[in-house]
């Protein structure tokens, strides 16, 4: 679970930004939240709704998230840049700082890293307990330049030689918890693989890759997009995969080498682009049988007057059924006991895009259903929905709102800030007022002539 995430100096950001997990006094909705092991008094919030106006910062916090996804996951290479993007709007030639508090497994890490795009300045990884921090490592460029310095947490680690050498060999423009783990150090894989396999992000424009890639690997995944699709309203009763000719994959020389090494029973998604833009996309599956490739496309099953059933491509579903068929992967794997693979962050940017406001409340509200003190499961996102603003559905420390002042620089505020919000308020009418700031301010139109 993310307990705690600030970034400063980054994109619209100049200063620090807070999103912080972690529950307050506040006591709506307190059986969703989930009590962190090793913590008698601090709970984690399992959902937070990032809001506000157009180009207010709320997609730069994902973006930020991303960022050190990738740095702490992929070795950028001998003349590789870092994905840092500082605030453009002086030139105080500062390091973008990126900080991120998780639960990963039985322990809270600590990860904070200053980097520029060319090099990490910082970095350092703790253990947070509830009264105070352990250092695991520190690591720091010299001013004057020369190799990195390091220090290291007495007895945390069982091999110091293989550290140090891990340390030594690690380059500038790379992580050393990345690179430590490339080069086995078992003792930092419970903290990376947080970034690795629990931080999901899901982005705008990832929904035919992510269902692809769902329905070709995860079984029973169809069957379960078929059925929600159905429950949720798009007209679609139910998915079918037609099995094709080998013809109807594309052209690729290394599509044919991949679809060549496929094992028995092993399955290779394929998303074809049927139309420019973000939508309208085909799919198909191959699967190794026999040592033949069988071809299978997705097609929707739609019910007429008549009560016969027609069968329609992915590409002639609403832009918004396709949205969504990009969230069911999500909802697939959150769906389990403890959220499906167990402790899964979901970060999705601009969760209503292209959806009723209904059909999103219902996801968010289907979400806070499986939610309690033994879960590990988080959904966050930024919206435009203002309808989501709502305390039925939400507590107060789990709405944020992003803003942009005169200046170009962004802020996050947080509605737990603002002193005398009733559990009854009408928050959409306070946001709209003006109370909370991150409202857009528009200008007149010119006059016509």
């Amino acid at each position: 679970m993310l307990i705690d995430f600030t970034v400063a100096n980054w994109m619209s950001y100049r200063d620090e930004a807070e999103l912080n997990m972690l529950g307050s006094l506040e006591r709506q909705h307190k059986e969703t939240l989930a009590k962190l092991p090793g913590w008698r008094s601090k709970y984690a919030l399992p959902v937070a709704a990032v809001y506000g106006g157009n180009a207010s910062g709320k997609t730069a916090l994902f973006k930020a998230l991303a960022a050190l996804k990738v740095m702490a996951t992929v070795d950028a290479g001998t003349d590789g840049v870092l994905p840092v993007e500082a605030f453009r709007l002086d030139d105080r030639g500062e390091p973008t700082s990126l900080d991120a508090t998780f639960l990963s497994g039985s322990n809270v890490y600590r990860l904070y890293v200053e980097a520029t795009p060319d090099a990490v300045v910082f970095e350092s990884l703790e253990l947070v307990r509830e009264k105070g921090e352990s250092l695991v490592y520190e690591r720091r460029a010299p001013e004057g330049g020369g190799p990195d310095e390091y220090s290291f947490g007495e007895g945390f680690f069982a091999d110091p030689g293989h550290v140090g050498y891990a340390a030594q060999s690690t380059r500038g423009n790379r992580l050393f918890l990345e690179s430590a783990v490339a080069q086995n150090v078992s003792e930092l894989e419970e903290a990376h693989g947080w970034f690795a396999d629990t931080l999901e992000l899901v982005g705008v424009g990832s929904q035919a890759w992510s269902f692809a890639t769902a329905a070709g690997t995860q079984e029973g995944f169809l069957d379960f997009a078929g059925e929600a699709l159905s429950r949720l309203d798009t007209g679609i009763s139910r998915l079918v995969a037609e099995p094709v000719g080998p013809e109807a994959l594309p052209k690729d020389a290394s599509l044919r080498r991949r679809i060549a090494e496929l094992g028995e029973d092993e399955v290779v998604a394929v998303v074809l682009d049927v139309e420019a833009g973000d939508y309208g996309f085909e799919m198909l599956t191959v699967r190794s049988r026999g040592g033949k490739p069988e071809v299978q496309r997705l097609r929707t099953v739609h019910v007429g007057p008549d009560g016969r059933e027609h069968v329609f491509s992915l590409g002639m579903e609403s832009s918004g059924t396709q949205r969504l068929m990009g969230l069911l992967p999500m909802l697939f794997d959150i769906a389990g006991p403890g959220g499906g693979a167990g402790s899964k962050v979901y970060v999705v940017d601009e969760l209503d895009r292209c959806m009723h406001t209904m059909l999103t409340m219902r996801l968010v509200s289907d979400f806070l259903v499986g939610c309690g003190p033994d879960t590990r499961k988080q959904l966050m996102f930024t919206t435009h929905d203002l309808l989501l603003m709502d305390q039925s559905v939400m507590r107060r420390d789990e709405m944020y709102i992003a803003q942009r002042g005169t200046d170009g620089c962004s802020e996050l505020v947080g509605l737990a800030e603002f002193k005398g919000i009733r559990f009854d308020k009408d928050l959409v009418r306070s946001y709209l007022d003006g109370r909370f700031g991150g409202i857009p301010m528009l200008g007149e139109a010119g006059a016509r002539g």
